[in-house]
C-alpha cells in the first residue's frame, strides 16, 4: 500500500499522522520462527540487515509486518546515507519502524481498519520488547501540528492515513497521503555524460520517469556527489551499459553520453518543475535499490482540500460494490458532504435509544454524549452470524442500558476484549491505552502491572461517551476490576465464579444454591448473576473494607465448604484435567488486576447473551442462560427493576466469620 503526494498538511477527524521515515520500506514475514525481510521489489534484506531479521524472528507468532528499515542519527531521526553505508561498514544503530500488521497466526488482517491493525501491532511489539523493532506511533487528527514539528526536527515529511482504511497491497491510494517538506522525487538513471574539466568519471546522470508506460526525460543531475561518490557510481553503472538511448525522443547533451538500461532508481531533491516538465536544480540524494523502476512516475501533489471528497467517494463506491443495505445507505450518504449528527440525550447525560433488535439503518453515525462527539462506524457489520445481529444493534443495546451498567464501571480500570469482526473473528485483549493517540477526553489511570513490572495506562469508563467509544472499538463485553482507583487494593465485592466442565447446568444451579445457603448461615448477603457464558457469578459486597488477600481467603473458605458439601459435583482444583465433570468453584479471581464481566455486559457467545443480575428465587431448575440476551434485557429491567441497584450499599463483616472459624 503506497501513499499519494499532497501539497500541504491538514487536520481531519478520523485520520492519523505519522513520521515519514527516510529509509527502506520493508516487509517482514515470520513463519515458525524464521523470517524473510524484503523490499517492495522483492529484494532480500535478510543478510544486509541481519540484526533486524534476527529481532523479528523472536516474535512468538506467525506474522507479516510492514515498516521501514532506518538508521537513527544523532538527532534521533533517520540518516539515509548512514543506512546505505551500513552495507559496507556494518556500523550504526539499525531500527525497524513497524507501522502495519497484515497477517497474524493464519488470520488475514488487511480487512480490519488501520486503527484496529495498529492496536494489534502495538501489543505485538510491546510483547517482543526488542529495541531493534519499534512501533511507529502516530498522532490523531492534528496533521498541521506534526508537520510543524517535522520542519523543526528536519524530517523528510509526514504521512497521513485514514484510520478506517483497509490495507490494499501494492496500490497507491487516497487513504494514505504524504506531505513532503522538501521537493524529492524518485527517478530512473537512464545514462550519464562524460565529465568536463577537473571532474572525474561522471559529468551528470540523465534522468527519466515513466509516463503511460513510456520513459520521459526529466533532466540532468550532477550535484550531490563527492569524488568517492562519483567513482562508486561510475563503477556501479558499468554493468548496465547498453548501446542505444532508452528514450523515444532525442536528448540534447553537452558531452558524449553512455546510455544505460533503465533499471536503477535513485532519489533527488530539487527546486521545482519547469513548464517543460524538467527538474530544476536536481541534487542526488541516494540510490533506491528497494524501488522497482517500472513504478517510478512523476509525483505531482494533489490539492489536500480535495482529498476528503475523493476519499469519501472512494469509500462510498467500495461499500456500494458490496451490495445490500450497505450500498443503499452509502448511495444516500453520497448525496451530502456533511454527516448527519444525531444527538441522543438522557436526563442523566447518558444516551437513549430504542431497545428494538431491528437492524440499525446507518452504517455510520455520530452521537453527542456528555458533550463529547462519538462517531460510530461499520454498524452494519455482522457480529453474531447465526443470529444476524450487527454491531449497530450491540451499540443500541449499550445505549439503552448505560444508566444501569455505568455504576458498575465507575472509576474501575478496564481490560478491553476486542472483536473487530464479531464473535467468529479474531479477538485480542488490550489493557494499555496509547494516551498519545486516543481522544484527549478519555480518562485513563496508570498502574504498575505486576506480571511485567511496567506501567500500564488503563481506560476508565465513567460516562456513556466512553462506553460507546469502547463498543465502537469492537468491545462486545465490558470487564472491570473488582476495586476502584481510590482504593485499588480493596475490592468492593468478592466474586465466586461457578464454571462447569462437562457437567449439566443444573449442577451449577445446585452449587449456587449451596453457596447461598452457606453465606446465609454466616449472615453474609450476596448477589447472583448469569455469567452470560456457561456458569454463574456470586458477588459478596465488602464495602471496600478489606484487602484482596483477606477477600481471597474468605472466598476460598466458602469454596472449600461448598466442595465439602457437594464433593460429587464440585471442585476447587484449577487444572481442568483434574476437574472433569465438575463445577469449578473459582475463588482465585479475587486479586488486583483480575477482571470479570460486568453486570449487564453482553458476552461474545452464541445468542448474544448478557451477564444478567438475578433474584435468588430465579436460581432454580428452570434457569436457562439462553433466556438472557441483548434482545430482552431492557424489557426485563422494566418488569423487574435493577436487582443490583443496592449492591454498593451492602456491607458484610468477613473478619467476624473468619475469626469464628479459626477458634
Amino acid at each position: 500500500m503506497l501513499a499519494t503526494l499532497v501539497d500541504e498538511p491538514f487536520d481531519r477527524a478520523g485520520w492519523i499522522f505519522e513520521t515519514k521515515w527516510d529509509g527502506y520500506r520493508a516487509i517482514a514475514a515470520v513463519q515458525n520462527g524464521k523470517a524473510e525481510l524484503y523490499s517492495r521489489n522483492q529484494l532480500s534484506f535478510n543478510i544486509v540487515y541481519a540484526p533486524i531479521t534476527a529481532a523479528v524472528e523472536k516474535i512468538p507468532h506467525n506474522v507479516v509486518l510492514d515498516g521501514e528499515v532506518v538508521m537513527l542519527g544523532a538527532n534521533n531521526y533517520t540518516d539515509f546515507q548512514a543506512l546505505q553505508n551500513y552495507k559496507s561498514t556494518r556500523k550504526g544503530k539499525l531500527t525497524y519502524e513497524v507501522f502495519d500488521l497484515l497477517h497474524m497466526d493464519g488470520h488475514d488482517l488487511k480487512a480490519l481498519t488501520l486503527l484496529e491493525r495498529k492496536t494489534l501491532l502495538q501489543e505485538l511489539v510491546k510483547q517482543l520488547d526488542d529495541p531493534v523493532v519499534k512501533y511507529s506511533g502516530h498522532v490523531a487528527e492534528k496533521g498541521t501540528r506534526l508537520f510543524e514539528k517535522a520542519k523543526e526536527k528536519g524530517w523528510e515529511g509526514i504521512i497521513a492515513k485514514n484510520g478506517e482504511s483497509e490495507y490494499i497491497e501494492g496500490d497507491r491510494t487516497l487513504n494514505w497521503l504524504k506531505v513532503k517538506i522538501l521537493n524529492r522525487q524518485e527517478v530512473i538513471i537512464c545514462g550519464y555524460t562524460e565529465p568536463r574539466g577537473s571532474r572525474k568519471k561522471i559529468g551528470a546522470l540523465i534522468l527519466g520517469v515513466y509516463e503511460k508506460n513510456k520513459l520521459r526525460y526529466i533532466g540532468h543531475c550532477g550535484g550531490g556527489f563527492n569524488d568517492q561518490g562519483l567513482s562508486d557510481m561510475h563503477a556501479l553503472l558499468q554493468k548496465y551499459i547498453q548501446e542505444g538511448s532508452p528514450f523515444a525522443e532525442r536528448i540534447k547533451t553537452n558531452t558524449a553520453v553512455t546510455w544505460l538500461k533503465p533499471v536503477l532508481v535513485c532519489e533527488v531533491k530539487f527546486a521545482g518543475w519547469t513548464e517543460d516538465g524538467l527538474l530544476r536544480q536536481p541534487v542526488f540524494v541516494a540510490l533506491r535499490e528497494d524501488k522497482p523502476a517500472k513504478s517510478i512516475k512523476e509525483e505531482q501533489p494533489l490539492d489536500a482540500d480535495t482529498i476528503k471528497g475523493k476519499t469519501m467517494a472512494t469509500k462510498t463506491l467500495a461499500k456500494a460494490a458490496k451490495g445490500g443495505n450497505a450500498a443503499k445507505q452509502t448511495s444516500r450518504s453520497a448525496k451530502t458532504s456533511a454527516k448527519k449528527e444525531s444527538t441522543a440525550k438522557r436526563s442523566s447525560g447518558t444516551a437513549k435509544a430504542s431497545t428494538s433488535t431491528k437492524a440499525t439503518p446507518e452504517n455510520e453515525r455520530t452521537l453527542l454524549l456528555n458533550k463529547r462527539s462519538v462517531t460510530l462506524t461499520n454498524q452494519q457489520k455482522i457480529y453474531w452470524p447465526q443470529e444476524k445481529i450487527t454491531k449497530g444493534q450491540l451499540i443500541d443495546y449499550y445505549i439503552s442500558i448505560a444508566d444501569y451498567l455505568l455504576p458498575h464501571l465507575k472509576d474501575r480500570p478496564l481490560s478491553l476484549h476486542r472483536f473487530p469482526n464479531g464473535i467468529t473473528g479474531m479477538s485480542f485483549y488490550q489493557k494499555d491505552m496509547d494516551v498519545k493517540t486516543i481522544p484527549s477526553w478519555l480518562k485513563t489511570v496508570s498502574f504498575l502491572a505486576e506480571s511485567t513490572g511496567k506501567e500500564v495506562d488503563y481506560l476508565l469508563c465513567n460516562d456513556a461517551a466512553t462506553l460507546l467509544y469502547m463498543v465502537n472499538l469492537g468491545c462486545i463485553e465490558v470487564n472491570p476490576w473488582l476495586s476502584r482507583i481510590s482504593k485499588p487494593e480493596h475490592p468492593d465485592n468478592i466474586v465466586i465464579d461457578l464454571d462447569p466442565e462437562g457437567i449439566p447446568f443444573s449442577a451449577v444451579v445446585e452449587t449456587a444454591q449451596c453457596v447461598h445457603e452457606i453465606l446465609e448461615k454466616y449472615g453474609i448477603s450476596s448477589y447472583c448473576k448469569t455469567s452470560g457464558s456457561r456458569g454463574l457469578h456470586i458477588f459478596i459486597p465488602t464495602g471496600a473494607k478489606y484487602e484482596y488477600d483477606t477477600c481471597r481467603l474468605f472466598a476460598e473458605f466458602i469454596a472449600r465448604e461448598t466442595n465439602a458439601q457437594l464433593p460429587g459435583i464440585t471442585s476447587v482444583i484449577r487444572t481442568k484435567s483434574q476437574r472433569k465433570k465438575k463445577v469449578y468453584v473459582d475463588f482465585l479471581q479475587n486479586s488486583r488486576g483480575q477482571t470479570i464481566a460486568a453486570p449487564y455486559s453482553a458476552r461474545p457467545k452464541p445468542g448474544a447473551t448478557v451477564s444478567t443480575p438475578l433474584d435468588w428465587k430465579e436460581v432454580n431448575e428452570k434457569l436457562d442462560m439462553k433466556d438472557f440476551h441483548i434482545g430482552n434485557t431492557v424489557s426485563r429491567l422494566k418488569k423487574k427493576g435493577d436487582l443490583w441497584a443496592n449492591i454498593y450499599k451492602s456491607k458484610n463483616d468477613l473478619k467476624a466469620v473468619l475469626k469464628n472459624q479459626a477458634k
